[in-house]
């Protein structure tokens, strides 16, 4: 009977890690986060920006919605949905650390706010936090 509670307790504990490790990354929420974006680009993003996490090169192709870039030692991923950025810092490994709603207000600069992750031990909820941080970010 020992065996079989050891065995149940690792089982669980195995299942309950997996799901804690892949919970934050953005092959997982993070998509999904930024799948639910769906308004057509209205902008287009693509050149280095100064900001908070100091420059951030951006790539989006003319008729793409999807952004991609790297800058602050982060790999970055996002939307552009309307006239708002929606993008994601992720580690080398895919796990996000920040998530960032940024508004376009003109041809050079974009505000918005910026997010942590939320933490491994909470379960069934957002991406990241509600708290937020102000961003800004300006075109080079």
């Amino acid at each position: 009977m020992n065996k079989f509670f050891l065995g149940m307790v690792l089982a669980g504990f195995a299942l309950v890690s997996v799901t804690v490790l892949n919970a934050g990354t953005v092959n997982n929420q993070g998509k999904a986060w930024l799948d639910a974006q769906t308004d057509p680009p209205a902008i287009n993003v693509s050149g280095r920006w100064d900001s908070d996490f100091g420059v951030l090169s951006l790539d989006q192709a003319t008729t793409s919605r999807d952004v991609s870039g790297s800058g602050g030692g982060y790999q970055l991923r996002g939307v552009v949905s309307g006239k708002r950025l929606f993008l994601l810092f992720a580690s080398n490994s895919g796990t996000v650390d920040y998530c960032a709603t940024l508004s376009y207000e003109n041809g050079n600069s974009l505000t918005g706010s910026y997010s942590d992750r939320q933490t491994r031990l909470r379960f069934g909820h957002s991406l990241c936090q509600e708290r937020s941080k102000k961003m800004y970010m300006r075109r080079k």
